[in-house]
């Protein structure tokens, strides 16, 4: 008997620890399926049985478990621009692929992402049991591989441009020197008018590599626990705005202090509202309207900067934060890559969005930290 009663607890002890074992495991997957990916689990008719948190999260859905169930062309029916997502992966899983991996781009009501979705058939005994796509937002991994080509570009501008710009400057002024005085009737139209064309030429090329230069070195930030409400007014109070230009604030009192570096933050907020301005002619009224919010529930401070202009171009929206990408006549085009910038160094994330019925909207999110409240 107490031979039996022995071998009894052992084996007790060791479903224990095989089940111990197995809620680690369980807990890790579910972690991993909570936090990394997005993950749709469907049956062999192609109805959703799982659908994870992370999906609602990438794919801008409210209430994703309302579409376990159904088929995935309910969630495209209620939310129209998922139709490229959804149809991609139908026609996928038609084509009786076993795996599938595809990169597809979607404009959500708030940003542009590029996503990575794989698929993959679930098989025992040449039966098929359903069906997984995995969907993973890579836009922060393309963005990055983007600003390293570009930044070397950059670099590479600088250093060939920059150093010939001098000595053609100084031999433009030269000549006008040497030849202004002396020269009478056409001659001295032609060289009053060809070396001014060569200096202002040459003093445009300076400020767009001088831009270049700066968008490849962005310099370092010092963070601090800041007031984001009081930096916008500080910086908009310097932003000398047009007599046509209206700037309207709605700052929440609930926003907790972030770590920010104000000066960078300041150069950002009045780069958007320049770029506001510059949207529009100047004989066009144009409201400019600053909004923050403390999302208490996503540990998030949004910070919005709208205005009611012609908004973005269609083709210009999806790469308005990529260099040298711009619709206006002047400009390097490096304004809203400089601010992207700025926003990744503080951790934060930066849409770009029009809104109805007409207008431009840039979102930005400071992810608040235990130091932050």
């Amino acid at each position: 008997m107490r031979e039996l009663i022995g071998q009894f607890n052992e084996m007790s002890r060791q479903i224990k620890t095989s089940r111990q074992g197995l809620d680690t495991h369980n807990l890790y997957l579910e972690t991993i399926l909570r936090y990394s990916f997005g993950v749709i689990g469907l049956d062999k008719n192609r109805n959703i049985q799982l659908i994870n948190p992370m999906i609602g999260k990438i794919l801008a859905i409210d209430d994703e478990q309302q579409f376990v169930g159904g088929l995935c062309r309910k969630i495209s029916e209620k939310n129209t621009y998922l139709e490229p997502l959804f149809s991609m992966a139908q026609e996928r899983f038609e084509q009786a692929l076993g795996e599938w991996n595809e990169e597809v781009e979607l404009t959500l009501p708030n940003r542009h992402v590029l996503l990575s979705c794989q698929g993959a058939a679930l098989d025992a005994d040449n039966q098929a049991l359903g069906y997984v796509i995995i969907i993973k937002d890579i836009s922060s991994l393309n963005r990055a591989q983007k600003k390293a080509a570009w930044g070397e570009v950059a670099v590479r501008m600088a250093h060939e441009i920059k150093n010939p710009l001098t000595p053609i400057l100084l031999s433009a002024q030269r000549l006008r020197n040497k030849f202004l005085e002396k020269l009478k009737g056409k001659d001295l139209e032609i060289i009053d008018k060809t070396t001014t064309v060569i200096i202002d030429q040459v003093k445009s090329m300076d400020a767009m590599v001088s831009a270049f230069a700066d968008y490849a070195n962005t310099p370092q930030i010092e963070r601090k626990p800041s007031d984001l409400n009081t930096i916008i007014n500080q910086s908009i109070a310097l932003y000398d705005a047009q007599s046509n230009i209206t700037i309207e604030f709605d700052l929440a009192g609930n926003v907790p202090e972030l770590l920010l570096d104000a000066n960078s933050i300041s150069r950002v907020l009045i780069n958007l509202v320049k770029n506001a301005a510059e949207s529009v002619e100047e004989d066009r009224n144009l409201t400019v309207n600053i909004t923050t919010q403390y999302l208490d529930d996503e540990g998030v401070v949004r910070l919005s900067v709208a205005d009611n202009g012609d908004g973005f171009d269609e083709e210009v929206i999806e790469r308005v934060f990529e260099p040298y990408v711009t619709t206006k006549v002047k400009g390097s085009g490096l304004g809203m890559a400089i601010v992207q910038n700025v926003i990744e160094q503080h951790d934060g994330r930066i849409f770009a969005g029009n809104v109805e019925p007409n207008g431009a909207i840039i979102t930005i999110e400071f992810e608040c930290t235990k130091e932050d409240t």
